[in-house]
């Protein structure tokens, strides 16, 4: 099973309050205009400030509204806009709304609760510092929509005290805010050590620890794999088996040291030869080795393992004293029906015959009468 890494976008997050801000905008419409409507019926709006109201309450408010989640619209669809852009957005967009709606309804003075929202929103969306700028901004905007009530409501004796409340409520979400940021940093701190942790184990289950490449386990799981992906959009896929020669008289004649350094040696060699996304290498046994080449034939894979052998020819780990390290390698080619275990036999069988015909050299299962055959030397 493979390991995800903690999911740090907030873009599901970010659409359902841009929803939100728009189902708010839509609701403001409809509120304007069915107040407007009723004022009519009611006559206390005369027909000589109709289109006034209409203007001030329901026009221009909606054009500035919607232009706004326009454009926030615009930009969080945007791929090449940055997340921390689109955060900003969203808050900017959020501000803009509270602002417009709270000095079109000056008379409601309850409205300047509104600016809790994008306080609230800014502990999700951005981070600590820019928090305390966007609490700033939202209470600078109430502040002038609370004087510009002011300005307009007359013998109101509850005035003053209504805008402190709104004011406290604010204050009040700051405060919140900081210690829901506190969490949230907290939990993201706590999911990325776990993650972390995770990778850490997997690492240990999957690799082999001397080698740094993926153990026999994992190699038989990624050939099955193989095959299942074979199968499905019918992909040529081939196996090499290596073996060092004369594994044994390294280890009796110099010691396990000696031997694990020509493991070491090979492993690092493989993984500047080999490409992660065309080969897996894995240590299949204790001087064993096991490549998959993805959408290789046996022809293929043949070159490529030689291309592996000259390079260790050519390395001083080809030397262990007055022994000349050497491998050798069985190969064989995927065939559609058959089951892993079948092709590694093959592939074994391959590195049997190489050992057989004098070691240091590939084999390619090249079936003549039932028997591999070698494609060089």
């Amino acid at each position: 099973m493979r390991i995800k890494m903690p999911d740090m976008k907030l873009t599901k997050w970010r659409k359902q309050i841009n929803c939100i801000l728009l189902f708010m905008a839509i609701a403001v419409t409809l509120l304007e205009v069915t107040s407007y409507f009723y004022l009519i019926d009611s006559g206390d709006l005369p027909p000589k400030d109709s289109a006034l109201y209409v203007r001030t309450h329901i026009f221009f408010p909606s054009v500035f509204n919607y232009s706004c989640l326009l454009l926030n619209h615009t930009i969080q669809t945007k791929d090449t806009v940055t997340e921390v852009s689109k955060n900003d957005s969203m808050i900017a967009a959020t501000i803009f709304l509270c602002s417009v709606t709270v000095w079109v309804h000056y008379t409601l003075i309850s409205a300047l609760s509104v600016f809790v929202l994008p306080i609230v929103l800014s502990a999700v969306f951005v981070s600590r510092k820019k928090m305390h700028l966007i609490c700033a901004a939202s209470l600078v905007a109430m502040s002038v929509c609370a004087a510009h009530s002011y300005s307009l409501i007359e013998n109101d004796l509850f005035l003053g005290r209504n805008i402190a409340v709104a004011f406290f409520l604010v204050l009040i979400a700051c405060l919140l805010s900081n210690i829901i940021m506190t969490y949230i940093e907290e939990r993201k701190a706590d999911l990325i050590s776990s993650y972390q942790a995770q990778l850490i184990l997997d690492r240990k289950v999957k690799m082999d620890p001397l080698t740094n490449l993926y153990n026999q386990h994992t190699f038989f799981k990624k050939l099955e794999e193989s095959v299942k992906l074979a199968e499905q959009q019918d992909e040529v896929f081939s196996m090499a088996i290596l073996d060092i020669d004369n594994f044994k008289a390294i280890n009796d004649t110099y010691g396990h040291s000696a031997g694990n350094q020509v493991l070491e040696g090979l492993s690092d060699l493989m993984g500047m030869v080999f490409s992660p996304r065309r080969e897996f290498v894995a240590r299949y046994g204790g001087e064993e080795f096991g490549i998959i080449f993805k959408g290789m034939t046996s022809e293929q894979a043949y070159e490529r393992i030689e291309q592996l052998r000259r390079h260790f020819s050519d390395s001083r780990l080809s030397c262990i004293g007055v022994i000349h390290v050497t491998f050798s390698g069985g190969v064989a080619q995927y065939r559609p029906g058959e089951e892993g275990s079948t092709l590694f036999n093959r592939a074994d069988a391959a590195l049997y015959e190489a050992k057989r015909k004098g070691k240091n050299q590939t084999v390619t299962d090249l079936v003549e009468d039932g028997i591999a055959v070698p494609s060089g030397a």
